[in-house]
């Protein structure tokens, strides 16, 4: 779970976006992985949570290691947050490289294409887009798959 004392809006994306939950693979030592085609499904639940307006996508990054590393969110597909109560079921979606499905939010020069980032994702998560004031409130996640 994560709660609004531990977001703040990621600059310079564009629109901002608030990246509650992050995995980045190096961190902890893993390679990239191939976000191809692949399904996702999450659980997550809001307490007192408030977006002001905004959605909640997933997004992913890649590659950094011969382009500059850029940011995409699957903003045709808000994810879905049950308040107050866990949903029956999970949230499930697939990751197409469609990029008329997708926002570029960063990038440096030369940008890698969609299909590039998806092809070699270096890190991956959940990310508030479109709040009109300070998001506020918790967020949580009860599963996480990647099909």
């Amino acid at each position: 779970w994560c709660e609004e004392t531990y977001w703040t809006p990621d600059v310079p994306e564009i629109p901002l976006s608030i990246l509650p939950f992050v995995h980045y693979r190096g961190w902890i030592g893993e390679d990239p992985i191939d976000l191809r085609d692949r399904e996702v499904s999450v659980h997550l639940r809001g307490d007192g949570l408030d977006l002001w307006g905004g959605e909640c996508y997933f997004w992913v990054v890649g590659p950094g290691t011969t382009n500059q590393p850029t940011r995409w969110h699957l903003n045709s597909r808000p994810i879905n947050i049950s308040l107050g109560a866990w949903s029956d079921s999970p949230d499930t979606f697939r990751l197409g490289a469609d990029e008329s499905t997708w926002h570029r939010s960063w990038s440096r020069s030369d940008p890698p294409s969609l299909e590039q980032c998806l092809a070699e994702c270096e890190s991956y998560g959940f990310s508030f887009v479109g709040f009109t004031s300070a998001v506020q409130g918790k967020l949580s996640m009860g599963s996480f798959e990647i099909r």
